[in-house]
């Protein structure tokens, strides 16, 4: 008798939540996050080098406007709904299809909507351009929509090493078209096509890899019965979404395109740190928190682990960031965007506490509190707002350094989540203190070297090389200094990751 397909039985065994060897399935999952980590931002910051050199900052200030509507769609698109297949212990077959239409239903929705806003951008941005963009990249909500369900069929599964796969080809067709069509002149444009057919592309290897084919039924009462932590979802959404582009939309009014590219190509890189470090190791920890939410001690223990592991690496990356601005900018981009560097020595510090407290959100939404972090993040994104409105009149390197103060909500926001599972402030100390520590002394070494290089003839190249390596060198002697148990908790996923190997 033919055995039936593998990937037909995925969609069965992601019904139910198993918490059988989990922490060996976290480690997987880490292991190609991780990995998966080092080729996105390789590739990332490889392609926007590139993209920086045959496009100028104006084409990237237009997409920054453009993003402005684009973004607040996209978190829409799922109205949260599949974080709640992920949280659920158990899900049923009419629910995923539910899912799935309310999906897509709400998909072509706002992609409509953002074909009809596009007509109104020339009044709201003042540039008719950002137009014509939207009228193409409202495409990308379809196509976004149609594997909601496949994502939380993964990860419920905790299938990571096939998230790593469909995330690097998926960027590899993004990047790849939009330099190839930069290249040849397509100017602005390419920055559109380009993420299109991204989007084409994760949608066809989502539905390849996962042989879910939706039934024509729907449960209007499960939508109902999770209208509460659906509504809860869509408020942080929202919320983190005027967090993303408030300072864009009110840039890009300001100031107009070109300086809107200089801070917008600043906090892409920053927010490398978050989205290329932070949020693939949410993916991997909430589902992991929700198999474990009703064992308090081991709970408390794999969040504890976790945030060391993530402040450990996060901190060095958006400090030195911060740190090797003024050698980073020129390298990497050129001498025409020199503008932006103090914009990203400020955001770089951002990225620092907003990275190292991302376990908040896992924490949450596994403890079914989304509704305390909207409070939480509502009161934040306030204070967010009225920062960047004071100090606009003066400039965009205050506005830079507003968003760097503004970071320390996020440790008051890591403190609330770590008490639903209770744990206190000394355990807010324990994961971020160190770190922070070791990485302020790193930005001190390269300050200092800075100075007594002053005179010395170096190509910046070696001056950014020569940094990196002494900053590096002094966050690991003085991090191992202060505690002995970051080096226990790298060596003990080093050792788990060989024997998996």
């Amino acid at each position: 008798m033919k055995r039936a397909d593998p990937r037909h039985r995925i969609v069965r065994r992601a019904l139910i939540l198993n918490a059988d060897n989990l922490g060996q399935r976290v480690v997987s999952g880490a292991s190609f996050t991780f990995l998966g980590i080092a080729l996105r931002t390789l590739l990332t910051i490889g392609s926007m080098a590139v993209l920086a050199r045959l496009l100028t900052p104006a084409d990237f200030g237009y997409i920054a406007m453009a993003t402005v509507v684009t973004e607040f769609a996209g978190l829409l698109g799922s109205f949260g709904l599949a974080n709640i297949l992920v949280q659920r212990r158990v899900v049923t077959r009419l629910q995923l299809d539910t899912v799935f239409w309310a999906a897509l239903s709400l998909g072509c929705t706002i992609a409509l909507l953002v074909f009809g806003l596009s007509f109104a951008t020339g009044w709201l941005f003042g540039d008719e351009t950002i137009g014509r963009l939207l009228r193409f990249l409202c495409l990308t909500f379809i196509l976004g929509s149609l594997s909601t369900v496949h994502e939380a069929i993964l990860a419920r599964l905790m299938r990571f090493r096939t998230e790593f796969y469909i995330q690097i080809s998926t960027l590899a067709v993004r990047a790849g078209t939009a330099i190839l069509l930069a290249f040849l002149g397509f100017g602005v444009w390419s920055l559109v096509i380009g993420p299109l057919m991204g989007a084409l592309a994760a949608t066809v290897l989502m539905t390849l890899t996962v042989r879910y084919t939706p039934r024509f039924r729907f449960h209007g009462q499960y939508l109902l019965s999770t209208w509460k932590t659906s509504s809860s979802y869509m408020g942080n959404t929202v919320l983190y979404y005027l967090n993303m582009n408030v300072d864009l939309f009110l840039i890009g009014r300001q100031f107009g395109a070109s300086p809107l590219g200089y801070y917008q190509n600043a906090r892409s890189l920053t927010d490398e740190v978050r989205g290329r470090i932070a949020m693939p190791l949410q993916r991997v920890l909430f589902p992991a928190f929700s198999a474990i939410q009703a064992d308090s001690a081991r709970l408390q223990s794999s969040v504890l682990r976790s945030a060391r592991l993530l402040a450990a690496i996060i901190c060095p990356v958006g400090i030195g960031l911060s740190a090797v601005a003024a050698e980073m900018v020129p390298v990497l981009y050129g001498e025409q965007w020199l503008p932006m560097i103090p914009i990203l020595s400020m955001l770089g510090l951002s990225a620092a506490l907003r990275g190292s407290t991302a376990v908040a959100s896992p924490i949450f939404n596994s403890q079914n509190r989304v509704d305390l972090a909207f409070r939480y993040n509502a009161l934040a994104t306030v204070l967010f707002i009225a920062s960047v409105l004071v100090t606009m009149p003066y400039g965009l390197n205050a506005v830079a350094i507003a968003i760097a103060a503004n970071s320390l909500v996020s440790v008051f926001i890591f403190k609330v989540a770590l008490g639903l599972i209770g744990l206190r402030t000394r355990d807010v100390m324990h994961v971020l203190a160190r770190p922070m520590i070791a990485a302020l002394l790193m930005w001190a070494v390269i300050a200092g070297l800075r100075a007594a290089f002053t005179d010395v003839e170096l190509h910046v190249a070696l001056r950014l090389a020569l940094w990196v390596a002494a900053g590096a060198v002094t966050y690991t002697l003085v991090l191992h200094a202060l505690s002995r148990q970051y080096l226990r908790d790298f060596t003990e996923l080093a050792a788990r990751l060989v024997k998996r190997g």
